[in-house]
Order: structure tokens, then sequence, then C-alpha cells
């Protein structure tokens, strides 16, 4: 069996860049914010979303151990209109293993269209929808290719798979 996910392999294979301003929705304790973070360097932003507020002062407290000064909190429940964040502003958006948790999809979906940017990508990290030792129950799973179809549906498009572990896949998508 491979190794668990590595964030900061995940997201060297996204393209971002320096300056960027990034959005991960669903942040948990910071698992991607920090790589982001790296990335985008002082030029960039990166704005932790999550509807915990212990979550997001996880996050906060990591990025400053670490230095970022990029990093800022959002409080926001993503099954609803995610309005703190500015229609076209973001250039990726990232989504690691909170589709399963999130009981309105398709809203999430329309949140990640709304603050993306032309061209904006979204980068998508989800428990495979197969039989692993832990993880969310499989009925709670999103197969791969429900979602990319529920992606495409939004009006973006696939650019690639990336590489993520044997608990996992990982999407690229772009607006």
């Amino acid at each position: 069996m491979s190794k668990f996910l590595n964030p900061s392999e995940v997201i060297a294979q996204t393209g971002l860049m320096q300056g960027q301003v990034v959005a991960d929705l669903g942040c948990g304790s910071g698992f991607y914010v920090l790589p982001a973070a790296q990335l985008v360097g002082s030029g960039g932003e990166v704005m932790a979303v999550d509807v915990m507020e212990d979550k997001l002062a996880a996050t906060i407290s990591i990025s400053n151990q670490f230095g970022y000064k990029n990093v800022r909190v959002v409080l926001a429940d993503l099954a609803k209109p995610l309005l703190d964040i500015a229609p076209n502003s973001c250039d990726m958006v990232i989504v690691g293993n909170i589709l399963h948790e999130i009981s309105n999809k398709e809203q999430l979906i329309k949140n990640i269209y709304r603050i993306l940017k032309v061209p904006g990508r979204v980068a998508v990290v989800e428990w495979k929808k197969s039989a692993t030792p832990f993880g969310p129950p499989l009925e709670r799973r999103v197969d791969q290719q429900k979602l990319e179809v529920m992606l495409m549906q939004a009006g973006l498009r696939k650019i690639k798979d990336m590489r993520a572990d044997g608990y996992h896949y990982a999407v690229l998508f772009e607006k």
C-alpha cells in the first residue's frame, strides 16, 4: 500500500505560482494551506475557508508558526452561498477531502465556479470510492467519474489527473 497523501506533492502538480490567490475550501487544520502559502509567497494570498472556528484557529496558529503572513481565514458554511470571497478573485481553489462531508455538493460547486477567475483552476482531492482500512464510510464517498461529470456540468474543463496516494484520487479542472 502506498504512503499517505503528501499535500506538498499534490499542490506541486497544480501549476500554482508566486503571487496567486488561492481559496482552500474546507481547509480543516491547514493540510493544503501551508504548501499553498509557500508556493504563492508573500505576494500571494491563501484564504483558508472552513465552517469550524477551531479548525481556522489551528490553521492560523500553524501558519504563524511557519511565518506565513499571507493566510487569511474565512468562516463559512460551504453548503450555502459563499459571499465572503469576491467573484472571479481566485487563481486556484483547493477542495481537499470535503466532498463526502457536504450535503449540498451543487452549492459547493457553484461557490467554486463563482470565485474562480478565468482561467482559474480547481484541484479536488477525495477518498476513492473503494474499501480502505480507514476514511469515511463508503456510501458517503464520491465516485471520481460522478465528480467529474458534476464539474463539467458546472462549466469546468478537466486538465488532468494528479498523483495522490492509494486511498485518494486527485483531479485538476479549469474554468
